[in-house]
């Protein structure tokens, strides 16, 4: 670990289009364009992770050329913004192809991340201006899909990457021989049926509709070490970096006696979080697919959850005891349990470093959602930002240095009233830390 201020001595900020821009400067997944790769080439520098960001425009179409209007009827996630468009995230060494970071179900895990993490006022000022983030869903709608005037213009975002790598406080090493080797970013781009979806049942407006990326680039800021410290950097036969990381997994719940177990593989895990949706409600034009609902049954109603129990290996960890929610000798409270919340909070980031959030009882509670013969459309609906459920357990908040998972699976024992012909997609992040061990052979990953 280096002292930024010691070691850094001249700084310089990179500007990179991608490798595979076409002709047309467009990206889109209905064009054939489904994957947005920036190369960082090896250098004898540093990058600050914290510095990057994706720039570029947004435009929604209704149908083939067709700019978005309010008869229409297209909306999407207005607490994700241009997140939506983001399905997958891959950071690899630019020098070896070794994988350093892969977070599948990105908008998923931005919907918890974001949730958690910012604040209304954020959604409505600089998140706004910077990702397309309105946490009024009818603003968002008139703001970032629809053009009254169908003319062609776009919406400008600049939004940084959110993942364990980048967010960390520690130079990124892209050297070579001391460090990671370059990296190659990969953004794979989100299906257009799981970014748009109707503000009612009807699909039939929207079922052309797609959106387009262009002018995409990514910067950053490198810095170059003193002259005595790259020295000293180029005569070592090995170099160790330390850096955060998401492992993401999907899965499915379908009973009233749910029972999840995931095969992390890590051995140094600091928390692990969820979010749940309707499996039905995945890539279709009539649901939000990224919305983080609490579990919902066929018929638009909530499926109380009465009882979780976290386990490792079979046993219950770190919390030796059943979580009881409130509902379950009272169903009919609405009130969200304030310890499910705060478990889940916990998880996503360390509570106490929790300076602002969007979690509060207006959109993190038990409701139908259901208003009369319009199933789920008052899901669509619910103020600030949307649904913000979600559960997790955090590990090792003293040490830091993780749990081991690495032989053992992590489970899940969910007791709610959920019918059997109401499969639920389960979405599970991992949050981890990792090692890179780099010399000039090459590059490890020890996680």
């Amino acid at each position: 670990m280096y002292i930024i201020k010691e070691i850094m001595s001249s700084n310089q900020h990179l500007e990179i289009i991608p490798s595979n821009i076409t002709s047309d400067g467009k990206l889109s997944f209905r064009g054939g364009q489904p994957i947005c790769q920036f190369i960082i080439g090896e250098q004898e520098r540093h990058m600050i992770g914290q510095s990057l960001r994706i720039t570029g425009k947004f435009t929604a179409f209704s149908a083939e050329g067709a700019i978005s209007t309010s008869a229409t009827g297209l909306r999407m996630n207005e607490q994700l913004g241009v997140y939506s468009c983001f399905n997958e995230l891959h950071i690899s060494s630019q020098r070896t192809a070794q994988n350093i970071e892969t977070i599948r179900h990105y908008p998923r895990m931005m919907s918890s991340y974001l949730g958690v993490t910012s604040s209304l006022c954020d959604g409505i000022s600089h998140l706004n201006e910077t990702a397309l983030i309105d946490m009024n869903y009818a603003l968002q709608e008139r703001g970032v899909i629809e053009n009254p005037s169908g003319l062609t213009t776009s919406n400008s975002f600049c939004v940084p990457l959110v993942c364990g790598l980048l967010n960390g406080t520690d130079p990124i090493p892209l050297s070579s021989q001391w460090g990671v080797g370059g990296l190659d970013i990969s953004i794979h781009l989100t299906p257009d049926s799981n970014v748009f979806f109707s503000s009612g049942n009807d699909t039939t407006a929207i079922s052309g509709a797609y959106y387009e990326l262009s002018d995409v680039k990514l910067v950053c800021e490198v810095i170059r070490p003193a002259p005595d410290m790259l020295s000293r950097l180029m005569s070592q036969t090995e170099n160790v970096f330390e850096y955060n990381s998401i492992t993401s997994m999907f899965n499915t719940i379908n009973s009233r006696n749910g029972v999840l177990n995931f095969p992390l593989g890590v051995s140094r895990c600091l928390g692990v979080f969820l979010n749940i949706v309707p499996a039905s409600h995945i890539n279709n034009l009539a649901f939000d697919g990224t919305a983080t609902l609490p579990p919902t049954n066929s018929d638009g109603k909530r499926a109380t959850v009465s009882q979780l129990v976290f386990t490792r290996g079979g046993e219950r960890f770190p919390l030796e005891y059943n979580v009881d929610t409130l509902q379950k000798d009272t169903p009919r409270n609405l009130t969200m349990d304030a310890q499910v919340v705060r478990n889940y909070m916990n998880a996503v980031m360390g509570f106490s470093k929790i300076e602002r959030t969007n979690v509060s009882p207006f959109n993190n509670f038990y409701e139908d959602y259901t208003t009369g013969s319009n199933a789920f459309l008052y899901a669509k609906e619910i103020i600030e930002g949307g649904a913000k459920f979600g559960l997790g357990v955090s590990y090792d908040q003293i040490s830091g240095q993780g749990v081991s998972f690495a032989n053992v699976p992590f489970g899940l024992q969910m007791t709610s009233d959920i019918s059997t012909d109401s499969p639920q997609g389960v979405f599970l992040f991992a949050h981890c830390k990792n090692t890179v061990v780099s010399n000039g052979a090459g590059v490890q990953i020890i996680n």
